[in-house]
């Protein structure tokens, strides 16, 4: 189907990558004629390269149009391949970037740097219509961002020198090159099979995932065990500057449950010391009259029991705190290297002003 479009029509930005297209069949009708007018006055005054037949630009205009449909509706295997077909037809700068999106949309990263390089290359006649010009410096700014984006992959060969004419390193089937081993290698995304053997006789696979903006390594261990000369290690695969794993943290040590019981059991006879103290205290104000206790009466017994026990409750709590954040501390900063069957100390201590935890650990 051949779209027209006149010059009001014009309203398809090529400079503002992926900006959306609320009205496809107008956007579609744009951008046929932003690859194809004035043409024919530009190709006239072009001496690098022939002017196409009008019949050749007609059915460019149609199949840009198509592709520009089935990229809007997400189809881009379609989309793909009627760019393809419209820039044999007529190489507009316009068209080969569209071509560059939709290979950055299908995941195709390498391919799409490829396409966004083209369109900065391609020649621009004299008087070419402005969407030309606009589409070149879109492809420009787009291709550095999407260079950014590419994943790489670090193959590195342990036990054995890369250049061992014995080694031999596969990806996905490809065999590595010597020079490719020694570089990070530039990859779609997606999920790689790498397989390393030696002479035949021993060999080692892992996978690994890609995403875009990450480089990751894969260390191939080549090296037998002593006691099986064809035995292999297991392969490693980590994020390029990823720390070597280390070995299993050891459980909390036994200080620190016992920091912690001592301060749950702290808090809750506190908790009791207070109740009971505030038991005394309403049988003291009950009994002195005027707040003033007669020596020896049950109000002055109960005044004394009520400071005591407030001063119990007081140091219990205290003791109880530090208890529950000796526990904590100790089983965060608990060390791998603790030695075992080592052991640590921990008692309460306190007075009528304050309360705490000493011990060794």
């Amino acid at each position: 189907m051949i779209h027209t479009a006149s010059s009001s029509d014009r309203i398809f930005d090529t400079a503002r990558a992926g900006a959306p297209c609320w009205r496809g069949a107008l956007c579609a009708g744009a951008f046929a004629l932003a690859i194809t007018a004035p043409a024919s006055q530009a190709w006239a005054q072009s001496s690098t390269a022939p002017a196409p037949d009008s019949a050749n630009l007609d059915v460019a205009r149609s199949v840009a149009v198509s592709g520009r449909e089935a990229f809007n509706a997400g189809d881009y295997e379609t989309a793909l391949s009627l760019f393809r077909k419209a820039y044999e037809l007529y190489p507009a700068p316009t068209v080969v970037l569209y071509e560059a999106r939709t290979l950055e949309k299908m995941g195709q990263l390498l391919e799409a740097v490829d396409a966004y390089s083209r369109t900065t290359r391609t020649a621009v006649p004299t008087g070419a219509p402005a969407q030309f010009a606009e589409a070149i410096a879109a492809a420009r700014s787009e291709g550095e961002a999407l260079r950014a984006r590419i994943p790489a992959l670090v193959v590195e060969v342990r036990g054995v020198s890369s250049a061992d004419p014995r080694l031999s390193v596969s990806l996905n089937g490809r065999t590595l090159s010597h020079e490719q081993l020694t570089r990070a290698q530039n990859l779609n995304p997606g999920t790689y099979r790498v397989v390393g053997t030696m002479g035949g006789e021993r060999g080692t696979t892992t996978d690994v995932t890609l995403v875009p903006g990450q480089t990751r390594r894969v260390v191939l261990n080549m090296t037998p065990e002593p006691s099986d000369p064809l035995a292999t290690e297991a392969v490693v695969s980590a994020p390029v500057g990823a720390e070597p794993p280390s070995s299993p943290r050891r459980g909390p040590p036994t200080l620190a449950y016992v920091a912690g019981g001592v301060g749950v059991a702290g808090i809750g006879a506190g908790v009791v010391a207070g109740i009971l103290a505030n038991k005394k205290y309403d049988v003291a104000e009950n009994d002195c009259a005027n707040r003033i206790c007669i020596q020896g009466s049950e109000g002055s017994s109960a005044l004394d029991a009520f400071r005591t026990l407030r001063m119990v409750s007081s140091v219990s709590y205290g003791v109880g705190a530090a208890g529950i954040a000796a526990g904590v501390v100790i089983w965060l900063t608990a060390s791998d290297e603790t030695e075992a069957g080592q052991v640590g100390t921990i008692e309460p201590w306190g007075n009528a002003n304050t309360a705490g935890i000493r011990g060794t650990f």
